[in-house]
């Protein structure tokens, strides 16, 4: 899997997952969690940005401004969110390969009063160009897209001032998610999801940490949201049987092999054969 076929799979579907999704609201293409003390879905839809923002908050001196950046953007929710609980200190750089995607996060930017402190920009994460030297960097639902993962880690290296955080909130296989001896339907879940979510870079939490730390990373903390998310309670036949007609050549819409591949990472979730997690890591 390419970049060019992320970048399509968003400009052909960011604005159905805006319009059939549960976070138009929130300008969030990404899942709700239901931690402890939330009550509303736009607290859920913005609960994996607070977590970022608590690590914000770790950093900063009074006074003192953070430059943010946001790799794999979406939108721009997250940056949103953000700049509505920071005072103006705060500047921050969203990043994605979509041009839809930053023209409709530069015009909602305009309509919110935030077009000099939230900036945002067509690029690859794994071909970053200049920017300058970042605090905190984030990526929520982003680094699965990968199709090389370490290079992402070599980029935001660049990137990252020594002592800032990186926060990556994702998709991560468990340890029986990379084992070989899953069943044949397991290894179907596991490959119609990454299909679907257009996600080659989806790797195992260690894998992560050891890429990470090729590069100049330790692990700070490592979170597991996944009994924070609400999974469908489908009957299995059906869910079985949905995965099975998204593999069929005769359905090309990519909205619908997305839909197929939510269905799969349900069932991947549900068997423990991935995780949903909050990872941070330190720039050494």
């Amino acid at each position: 899997m390419k970049t060019s076929d992320i970048r399509t799979y968003y400009e052909r579907n960011t604005h159905l997952f805006l319009a059939l999704g549960a976070g138009g609201r929130a300008r969030a293409i990404r899942r709700a969690v239901w931690a402890a003390g939330v009550s509303t879905i736009e607290q859920a839809l913005n609960y994996s940005s607070r977590l970022v923002l608590e690590e914000i908050a770790r950093l900063r001196r009074p006074g003192e401004g953070l430059h943010i950046v946001d790799l794999g953007c979406g939108v721009g929710g997250s940056l949103f969110y953000l700049a509505s609980q920071l005072d103006d200190v705060l500047r921050a750089t969203g990043v994605t390969i979509s041009p839809l995607q930053v023209r409709l996060a530069r015009e909602h930017a305009a309509r919110l009063g935030l077009g000099d402190r939230c900036r945002f920009i067509e690029a690859d994460f794994l071909a970053l160009p200049d920017l300058p030297p970042a605090d905190v960097v984030f990526s929520i639902e982003a680094f699965i897209h990968a199709p090389a993962p370490e290079r992402y880690f070599e980029q935001v290296a660049r990137l990252i001032r020594a002592g800032g955080r990186l926060a990556l909130c994702d998709d991560f296989l468990s340890a029986r998610g990379v084992s070989k001896a899953l069943t044949a339907n397991e290894r179907r879940w596991v490959g119609a999801f990454q299909a679907g979510w257009h996600a080659p870079g989806l790797s195992s939490v260690t894998q992560v940490t050891q890429m990470a730390g090729r590069h100049g990373f330790s692990v700070v903390s490592d979170r597991d949201l996944t009994p924070d998310l609400r999974l469908l309670n489908w009957p299995s036949r059906l869910m079985h049987a949905l995965i099975g007609l998204g593999s069929a050549a005769w359905l090309p819409w990519a909205y619908w092999r997305s839909t197929v591949g939510s269905l799969a990472l349900q069932q991947c979730l549900k068997a423990g054969l991935v995780t949903y997690r909050f990872v941070v890591f330190e720039r050494l």
